[in-house]
């Protein structure tokens, strides 16, 4: 409780400085067709109030979106130069490193008993170095970048960027192996709504039909491998990272130092997600995209644009991560079936609000089918599925009901015990150190509160 008090503080105190000029103002809209039934036939909105152990808290039984008055307390233009300091902090790992968090860390107990020997060696072949440095009015924002030092001279060969140019802040990622993202320096409060303009996204994806184009592949020179997490079912031998590329337009996730990491670490932290991750492998792709006023989703790994809820009523894979549930225009499905795609050198404007009692997420612009459209899709708390670890504070949460215990890299853990909060964390732009390459803009980064107490 003493951290959520901080935190509600943290924002108190920076609302109170603000001038009332930036206090737009604006109520939540009802979502239509919110909560509708899933396509394998369960409704959302149906999801039973008690769980195993008793009836639900009061709070989280799934209930129709709430009105709130939104006052605008940030409005983040991107005019002023990112100060990124020179040198670099190498994480040696372990308990010591300010970036541990849990066995799916960089150096974590999962690939260490998954990967063997041959893990611990590739990891020692290359030195891992990080930046962290604040940005914005009082420092509400922090960027944290990543660098691989591939011939360990105690310098990376390149590393993730964020510029300043035009009134945008640039994300470049120049190898797979770069990573940078814009974090919330202090977790979000128990409401709140943010937003974002994104172009320019330069992430791989198909064109004319084809990932292999102006001599890359899907956005990739060639020849990158996902290792050494990304670990193949009983092989040990990692894939390469070709087979994916993309970027995270707005995420929450569950970890109050959200920076780079490898993709199952990001996997297993993610509550909710609007992103994109172009795919394809020997001509096929693990993605879908099911038109507006269609039946049948069509196979499409290239630029498609979800509206994400990670699924929590099941830890999910080890390897991959928590299931999840997607929006579509013909209601949500428990499959990668994406509403639609985005368009090269369109703007879009990206939204996930917290209400209290569930989430909303939303996308506005120009799509391939479409058209000119705001997609938009809000889930309770504890819908069926619920969303993993919504929960800020033991207080608010399922109270063990949805917890399992798993035996991960030869630990005993449990995956969300009662008495366990999880804050939520802003963060865009690419947070893996083993895919994604390329470069988008971020613009009109803006978080909004409720008015009043």
């Amino acid at each position: 409780m003493a951290q959520a008090a901080g935190q509600a503080l943290f924002w108190m105190v920076s609302m109170s400085a603000l001038a009332c000029s930036a206090c737009d103002k604006a109520s939540s809209p009802p979502v239509a067709g919110a909560e509708p039934g899933l396509t394998s036939g369960a409704s959302a909105s149906a999801a039973p109030a008690s769980g195993p152990s008793g009836p639900l808290p009061a709070a989280i039984v799934p209930a129709p979106r709430p009105e709130i008055r939104w006052r605008r307390v940030r409005h983040e233009t991107f005019d002023a130069p990112f100060a990124e300091p020179q040198a670099w902090t190498e994480d040696v790992y372990g308990d010591a490193s300010p970036w541990n968090v849990d066995v799916f860390d960089d150096d974590g107990a999962y690939f260490r008993d998954a990967g063997g020997p041959a893990f611990d060696e590739e990891l020692a072949s290359f030195r891992s170095f990080r930046k962290s440095f604040s940005y914005g009015q009082d420092g509400w924002l922090t960027v944290e970048l990543y660098g691989r030092d591939e011939d360990k001279d105690g310098v990376p060969e390149s590393g993730g960027h964020f510029t300043s140019e035009s009134g945008q802040a640039v994300l470049r990622s120049a190898r797979h192996t770069d990573a940078g993202i814009l974090r919330t320096t202090a977790p979000l409060p128990s409401r709140y709504r943010l937003r974002v303009t994104v172009s320019g996204v330069e992430f791989g994806g198909a064109q004319d039909g084809s990932f292999s184009y102006g001599g890359k592949i899907n956005g990739y020179d060639g020849g990158e491998s996902a290792g050494p997490w990304r670990l193949s079912a009983g092989n040990k031998k990692a894939p390469p990272a070709t087979t994916d590329n993309g970027v995270y337009f707005l995420c929450i996730v569950d970890y109050p130092r959200a920076a780079p990491h490898n993709n199952v670490f990001i996997h297993h932290h993610r509550k909710v997600v609007l992103d994109t991750d172009n795919n394809s492998w020997q001509g096929r792709s693990w993605s879908k995209i099911l038109r507006p006023g269609a039946k049948v989703p069509e196979e499409d790994g290239s630029m498609w644009a979800g509206l994400v809820f990670l699924r929590g009523d099941d830890f999910g894979n080890d390897r991959v991560g928590n299931g999840f549930v997607s929006w579509t225009a013909a209601g949500f499905v428990e499959d990668p079936v994406f509403a639609d795609k985005y368009l090269p050198g369109e703007r879009y404007v990206f939204t996930i609000e917290r209400d209290g009692l569930g989430y909303t997420l939303s996308i506005e612009g120009r799509f391939a089918y479409g058209g000119e459209q705001k997609y938009e899709a809000r889930r309770a708390f504890e819908g069926s599925p619920p969303i993993w670890h919504y929960n800020q504070t033991a207080e608010e949460g399922p109270q063990g009901r949805h917890n399992q215990r798993r035996k991960v890299g030869g630990k005993e853990i449990e995956t969300w015990p009662a008495g366990a909060g999880y804050p939520d964390v802003m963060l865009l732009g690419d947070p893996h150190i083993n895919y994604y390459e390329g470069a988008a803009r971020y613009d009109d980064l803006e978080l909004w509160l409720p008015e009043g107490p």
